[in-house]
């Protein structure tokens, strides 16, 4: 763990109550909060892209 990493770091200031939800969360998964919010970060961006640029329907009939 602590190795060198190529990944920016982003701070978020969130309540208490969210970071310990996020941590059970993390633990439930067995993984770091820093992990699971990374991940949900990626979740929200490929969604925000999503509804960006919609995909055409193409109607094969």
């Amino acid at each position: 763990m602590g190795g060198k990493t190529d990944l920016d770091r982003v701070v978020a200031y969130v309540p208490s109550e969210r970071k310990k939800e996020l941590e059970e969360w993390a633990e439930a998964e067995e993984r770091s909060v820093s992990w699971l919010v990374a991940k949900l970060i990626d979740q929200a961006l490929q969604e925000r892209r999503k509804q960006q640029n919609p995909s055409k329907v193409v109607n094969m009939g």
